[in-house]
């Protein structure tokens, strides 16, 4: 049993002497002679003869691990696919290369997403780090399929990548001839490396033996036979080709075989499984070729319950109706962040931190040279927290930068309370985005390329438009008087060095009785929510990310671990993920 692993086919090699050891009972070695009965006697035939003699041959012919010779020249075979990367070490040796060791390892998800010359740049430093212990102090050849490698010591530095530049420096320890070889002749780091891809299964075949076999048992069939409550006409058919008698419906044209409860699945499977047709066309295929009791329903329930045209097919988004958040009690206490970006570098800068108030709509924009957590925490304090104040809510997005252990902090010592959008689903943070698109459209009409030197002017313009749901600036709301632009050359006010104090009294009182306007909704979208989200165990989530092509669209089926009007709480690989119900739709 140990060297079947090293035998392609063992099992099917080996079946005619396997047939021997059927009704044979192991029987205990003892000192006294065993007598044989006539039965257990071994009849051999010349098909055992020829079992055994291609056994042997299979065996001397496996590959084997030859034994490293200390002088033989080495070399590397590698090769990458978009699931794993795989590696061959060999030794020339008797005019041949011998194997010495493979290796085969899985791609992360990160690493799926690199290009072509990265991930064959992955498998050779991963080839030289497994078997350093080997390669050091040796020379050898190190081959790959991908040509543009070769040149990969002769290119100039600030043309790789951090990560290549890494990689390029670990292996230039050890070797720098690369060189290039067909992709015909790398076989075994190409085999090595696709270890993840599915072969295409065959269809499992209908027997019909086994069906007549269970015609003759079947309880619902007799019942039918003896009773004239069915429209089907019955009767034994015979069929040459296969050499069998079926029980048919012999109401229509073509005789339709009756089907057993214990084989209607597997008719079902056998059929749909073609092209995954919908109901109606799974039902028109099928009852043209079977029949058995409720055919129909059975196929309705069974297309409903497929699970690869779940995550292939799809009929109706999910949409549930707007959400709404809780008005504010005050300005500035519940603000909007994000990030847009990258822009075309301008002064240093390439990104910018949005903020806005739900209160006032007063927005902020503050360039910024990257995205990283300090910088978030550096803007927000300078930007918004040292004029407006500490916020008591403040809604962001799921990025990294948001979820560092470093913005929580500066979260916790303020004393705000963090409201998190699900992945995916910007509506929930769409006070922020819509200014993004007013932001962007503006900075796009000065067309200039220095767009930082721009962003105060647009600001400007920005705060001075009358918003339609709260009637008013956003400057008046918090200044409590309009902005004086450009174009304002004249002005009939007179400016008077003193301050009443019943105008700053009543100004006062004037801007505590503000109260909040809640955001309108300017869409109307089709509301579309399945009714058995309410009561489904599990769903599938829609891939919103860039996929490649043929990509299923959905994942799953997941387990719902908790659910309200707008997330659900899922299991995805064992951990739990807050999802929008706008992404998921019911399993069956």
């Amino acid at each position: 049993n140990y060297y079947r692993r090293f035998i392609r086919q063992a099992a099917h090699i080996l079946a005619p002497l396997v047939k021997f050891l059927e009704g044979i009972k192991n029987k205990k070695r003892s000192r006294q002679r065993v007598k044989t009965k006539p039965e257990e006697e071994l009849s051999w035939t010349d098909e055992a003869t020829t079992a055994f003699e291609q056994v042997k041959e299979a065996l001397a012919q496996a590959t084997l691990l030859h034994h490293p010779i200390p002088n033989a020249p080495l070399s590397i075979w590698v090769d990458a696919s978009d699931f794993a990367v795989g590696g061959a070490l060999t030794q020339y040796s008797d005019d041949l290369w011998q194997p010495l060791a493979f290796l085969s390892m899985k791609l992360t998800s990160s690493q799926k997403k690199w290009s072509t010359y990265d991930r064959e740049l992955l498998a050779i430093y991963t080839m030289i780090k497994r078997f350093r212990h080997m390669l050091e102090g040796r020379d050898f050849v190190i081959f790959t399929d991908q040509k543009p490698l070769i040149y990969a010591f002769q290119q100039k530095a600030d043309k790789c990548s951090p990560r290549q530049l890494r990689h390029l420096d670990f292996i230039s320890q050890f070797s720098t001839d690369i060189r290039h070889v067909p992709g015909t002749q790398n076989f075994v780091a190409d085999a090595l490396s696709r270890i993840e891809i599915d072969s295409i299964s065959q269809a499992s075949c209908l027997d019909y033996k086994d069906i007549a076999s269970a015609q003759s048992k079947d309880d619902e069939l007799k019942h039918l036979l003896q009773s004239n409550s069915t429209s089907l006409v019955l009767k034994k058919q015979y069929f040459p080709l296969e050499d069998i008698t079926l029980t048919c419906d012999v109401s229509s044209k073509v005789p339709r075989p009756f089907i057993p409860k214990d084989y209607r699945r597997l008719v079902f499977q056998h059929l749909h499984g073609l092209s995954h047709p919908g109901i109606s066309a799974s039902t028109r295929m099928i009852t043209q070729r079977f029949v058995w009791p409720d055919i129909k329903r059975d196929i309705k329930m069974w297309v409903k319950s497929c699970q690869p045209c779940q995550r292939s097919k799809i009929h109706r988004h999910t949409k549930a109706p707007a959400g709404t958040f809780a008005l504010p009690d005050a300005r500035f206490s519940h603000i909007h962040i994000d990030f847009i970006g990258p822009f075309p570098p301008s002064n240093g800068h390439t990104y910018c931190l949005t903020i806005v108030d739900r209160f006032t709509r007063w927005m902020e924009v503050i360039p910024t040279a990257d995205m990283t957590a300090e910088t978030i925490c550096r803007a927000l304090l300078s930007g918004w927290i040292s004029r407006f104040g500490c916020p008591v809510i403040i809604t962001t997005d799921q990025g990294r930068n948001f979820e560092s252990s470093l913005f929580k902090e500066l979260s916790d010592l303020m004393g705000t309370n963090r409201i998190h959008c699900c992945a995916y689903h910007p509506k929930a943070n769409g006070l922020v985005e819509r200014m993004h698109r007013h932001l962007k459209s503006a900075i796009k009409a000065h067309e200039n390329s220095k767009w930082r030197d721009i962003i105060p002017i647009v600001l400007l313009g920005m705060r001075s438009a009358v918003k339609d749901d709260i009637q008013a600036t956003c400057a008046e709301l918090v200044y409590g008087t309009t902005l004086r632009l450009p174009s304002d050359l004249f002005s009939s006010t007179k400016f008077s060095t003193k301050c009443d104090p019943t105008y700053v009294s009543m100004l006062r009182e004037k801007m505590i009785s503000l109260q909040p306007v809640p955001t309108s909704n300017h869409c109307k979208s089709s509301v579309f929510l399945p009714t058995t989200l309410k009561s489904c165990s599990h769903v599938f989530l829609r891939v919103d990310s860039v996929q490649p092509p043929l990509s299923q669209p959905y994942t799953g089926p997941h387990h719902v671990i908790n659910r309200s009007a707008k997330v659900f709480t899922i299991l995805i690989n064992g951990k739990k993920k807050a999802v929008s119900i706008d992404r998921i739709k019911p399993a069956f």
